[in-house]
């Protein structure tokens, strides 16, 4: 008997019926149907199993009747809504939302895990026309207005919130931002992004559509390098992020003229201040070099931390683990224990 199956295109749309002849726990081999006339090669291919859906070619079926519907799921995979889709692309899928009574919304970015190619059968339009039905018909009672997030289009508002030290408050920060749908917070001083987990956290939870709201620009970023690279990976991600106080937004879709022309200024300001501070710092040393008082830069590891490395390694511990213990790079470690060895 015949083994029909569904082949899956990019993010799961099913893209032909195909004859499955073995099916493995890696691959699939599976003949496709002839481009030019009835029936299926003879010729068997190996493909990815996760691309192949052995529901006897139904899916397929389904959406040669249906090639547009799909349904809108949120990340958590709960059914939102009907879709038409009208293109797919490799990091996002433009398609829109049917909004009941023959009326659709305008054509919308979505994140591909937001779209399930299931020919619309988890939300089907009927649905949304019940749903505004009863809404009309059965009024929603009056209550008194409480502080709700503001969602920008299908995403989300996030929050982030950083303090220096422990006894600082977030409060100020939290007023100023408003409601959010989710907070991640910071509430040490750190150097570097490392020892930052609350806004690497944030980053990896922003989706295409999401508003990041900080209250002010130095609660995300040390430094302009650092602001530049933060707001790449966001903007990256289809999300935006907005600076309260200082009233810019940056996104990859709608960038704001005049928060372009501020970063650049911030970065000619750093550019020329960094400038001078070397300027400054050499003249520094060529004095303390004339007056004998010198001694250069504080090394990263005293003899004692070096023989304490060397005899641990000796041990059998990891040159990574113990560079890690002492706080400097591996590299650091290989090259105070280069220098050690040449004495």
């Amino acid at each position: 008997m015949t083994r029909y199956g569904t082949l899956l295109g990019l993010h799961g749309k099913p893209k032909d019926r195909v004859i499955i002849m073995r099916k493995g726990s890696k691959t699939t081999r599976v003949k496709f149907p002839h481009k030019d006339r009835p029936g299926f090669n003879l010729e068997e291919v190996k493909v990815d199993a996760s691309t192949v859906l052995d529901d006897g070619g139904e899916l397929w079926e389904k959406y040669q009747r249906t090639p547009k519907s799909a349904t809108f799921v949120s990340f958590s995979g709960e059914p939102q809504g009907h879709l038409h889709v009208q293109r797919v692309y490799k990091n996002v899928i433009k398609a829109s939302v049917y909004e009941g009574n023959g009326q659709w919304g305008r054509i919308d970015d979505f994140h591909p895990e937001q779209v399930l190619f299931d020919a619309g059968e988890a939300w089907p339009k009927s649905k949304t026309d019940q749903l505004l039905n009863d809404t009309a018909v059965v009024p929603a009672p009056e209550e008194t207005p409480t502080p709700t997030p503001k969602t920008t289009g299908m995403g989300q508002r996030v929050g982030y919130v950083r303090v220096s030290s422990a006894d600082q408050n977030l409060a100020r920060q939290r007023e100023a931002i408003g409601a959010v749908d989710r907070e991640f917070v910071d509430e040490l001083s750190a150097r570097s992004r490392a020892q930052r987990p609350g806004l690497e956290e944030c980053i990896a939870y922003l989706r295409h559509h999401d508003e990041l709201i900080v209250a002010s620009i130095d609660r995300l970023a040390r430094s302009l390098v650092d602001l530049r690279s933060i707001i790449d990976q966001i903007t990256a991600k289809g999300a935006s992020v907005s600076f309260i106080k200082e009233g810019l937004v940056f996104s990859a879709t709608d960038q704001d003229p005049r928060a372009t022309l501020m970063l650049g200024i911030l970065g000619s300001f750093a550019e020329f201040e960094r400038s001078i501070i070397r300027e400054r710092q050499a003249e520094g040393i060529a004095l303390a070099k004339r007056a004998g008082k010198y001694s250069g830069r504080k090394k990263a590891l005293s003899p004692a931390q070096i023989k304490q490395a060397r005899d641990r390694i000796d041990a059998g511990e990891s040159k990574t683990a113990v560079a890690q213990d002492l706080g400097v790079g591996r590299a650091t470690l290989y090259r105070y224990l280069m220098a050690d060895n040449k004495r």
